[in-house]
């Protein structure tokens, strides 16, 4: 048995898992038995230490396994449950106690304090030479990283030679998925999905694995993780899901050494897609415009501008945030953002940049079956990128048009989604206003400037106007939940927050002031026609 000895890691050192340390030759001399912690075989060891004192934790980083024959633990149940606390809290991952010197066997207050700390602990039945298993794990790691550097710079060769080319970021995730065999996933700085390629294993495994990977799942795969800068101030994380192949430790080394050219990629992309960006508006505003081009033309274009598309259907789509103006940089993150979420969900997608009115105007593929739950998923990665960029407070409003054949069509119904966004930025938040249907919005906004409409709104509403600006209740809200839910009490009074009784005593209050019974159907419709008008106003 060795005598104890401090060593560090080499930087950018890889690791071994305990499951692959216990196979270790002078290790497996020493019968080594699992003893707490064995369903956590799968983590890492950063590096191998051996000692005996009892403040051994104080010279530890973190990662470790200590290799230990107990002598510094100390004698009562206090000391040595203390022994192992201290331990875990410096992050310690294991530790190996061999028999016969210190202990004879383990003590319960020792097992049942490593159990509660998750920390792995391993009994040595037979004795061994400690720097021989310090020697065997570190010439593993040596070798290992040896094997990584080979691995590594075959792999940057090959992400060189796709730079080189003008291959885009998607394309060297592609190709790592292919050379570590197993899926790759890029997520955002909101832990959102941006891009994933699988491998062997379907889109619904991948997404299934990577759910399980965000909670924490106990059936969540080993995975190889780095940090990874998106080309937009923030980090990302690149992650590697071991569902079809193992990930070798080379491979894991590998993946670390040529992550910074993914993140050239993901820089330039973005570079790109600024320039591309003003070609695509464009092209969209000509189609909204009313080009008189051939459908075929306008179907190459499109494909020329990175449309591939996934369905027989074409659905245009307008978004308006509140303040927002169309030289404003912060769109050029907002489209890089959504264009990596839709294509990790295999949604084709076609933006610009914004038009003079700073209005943002897309188009996507699918089938006209899926228009509600690609809408739903569009509006929900568009309202996530206007978060990170705007500020979660900001106003999005997101215009979905119906689902079309041609892009001669598109040009329409482009121009309509256009022609909605200010009525339906004038109205309560959706998570998207549905330009296909007929609304009363639409036709209230249309018709804001009428001297005749401003007229009813005065005779219907007037009086309970000029009440609230007096500085009282405000009556006027009260009243527009009510119409709301259809004239329900019981609903009306939920959504308000309010006691039944109270709400009772302001309904009675706005029938004497608006001189009205509420509980007449028409005159709950005028009131209600009134109050949206009035919006708009």
């Amino acid at each position: 048995m060795g005598s104890p000895i401090e060593t560090r890691p080499p930087l950018a050192s890889p690791e071994l898992s305990i499951a692959e340390f216990l196979t270790l030759p002078p290790v497996r001399r020493g019968a080594p038995e699992v003893v707490a912690g064995a369903a956590d075989l799968a983590r890492s060891i950063r590096w191998v230490h051996s000692g005996e004192v009892a403040n051994i934790a104080s010279l530890l980083h973190g990662g470790e396994l200590l290799l230990t024959t107990g002598m510094g633990i100390g004698d009562s149940e206090k000391a040595r449950s203390g022994f192992v606390e201290s331990l875990a809290a410096r992050g310690v991952v294991a530790i190996a106690i061999e028999l016969g010197t210190a202990l004879e066997t383990l003590p319960p207050a020792l097992v049942r304090t490593a159990a509660e700390a998750d920390v792995c602990l391993i009994a040595f039945h037979r004795e061994i030479r400690f720097v021989d298993v310090t020697e065997a794990f570190h010439q593993r790691i040596l070798d290992t990283r040896a094997s990584g550097e080979l691995r590594g710079d075959d792999l940057r060769g090959r992400f060189a030679e796709l730079l080189l080319a003008g291959k885009e970021a998607r394309d060297l995730l592609t190709e790592l998925a292919g050379f570590v065999r197993n899926p790759v996933v890029l997520a955002g700085a909101d832990g959102a999905i941006a891009y994933h390629v699988p491998c062997r294993s379907d889109d619904a495994a991948v997404l299934g694995a990577w759910d399980s990977v965000r909670r924490g799942g106990a059936s969540a795969p080993r995975l190889v993780e780095q940090p990874v800068p998106l080309g937009d101030g923030s980090t990302g994380r690149l992650l590697v899901l071991e569902l079809d192949a193992t990930i070798s430790p080379a491979d894991r080394f590998a993946v670390g050494q040529a992550v910074d050219l993914i993140a050239i990629a993901l820089m330039r992309d973005r570079e790109g897609e600024r320039l591309a960006g003003h070609r695509r508006g464009d092209f969209l505003a000509e189609l909204a415009s009313g080009t008189e081009s051939a459908e075929s033309e306008l179907a190459r274009r499109a494909a020329d501008l990175g449309f591939e598309a996934v369905g027989p259907d074409l659905m245009p789509i307008a978004v308006r945030v509140a303040g927002a103006t169309p030289g404003d940089r912060r769109w050029d993150p907002v489209r890089l953002g959504l264009a990596r979420e839709l294509a990790g969900r295999r949604i084709a997608r076609i933006s610009g940049a914004p038009g003079e009115g700073g209005d943002l105007q897309m188009v996507v593929g699918l089938s006209a079956a899926e228009r509600p739950r690609i809408a739903d998923l569009v509006a929900g990665a568009l309202r996530r990128a206007v978060a990170r960029e705007f500020g979660g407070e900001a106003e999005v409003t997101v215009c979905v048009g119906p689902a079309v054949s041609s892009w001669e069509e598109v040009g329409k119904e482009l121009a309509a989604v256009g022609a909605a966004l200010p009525a339906a930025a004038q109205v309560e938040q959706r998570e998207w206003y549905d330009a296909e249907l007929p609304d009363v919005d639409r036709l209230l906004w249309g018709l804001r400037e009428d001297p005749e409409l401003g007229e009813f709104v005065d005779r219907r509403i007037g009086p309970l106007l000029a009440w609230d600006e007096g500085g009282r209740a405000n009556l006027l809200r009260t009243l527009e939940v009510f119409c709301e839910c259809g004239g329900h009490k019981t609903e009306a009074a939920r959504a308000l927050q309010i006691e039944r009784r109270t709400l009772y005593h302001r309904l009675a209050r706005i029938e004497e002031i608006l001189a009205v019974d509420l509980s007449h159907g028409r005159s709950l419709l005028g009131l209600h026609l009134a109050i949206r008008a009035h919006h708009f106003r």
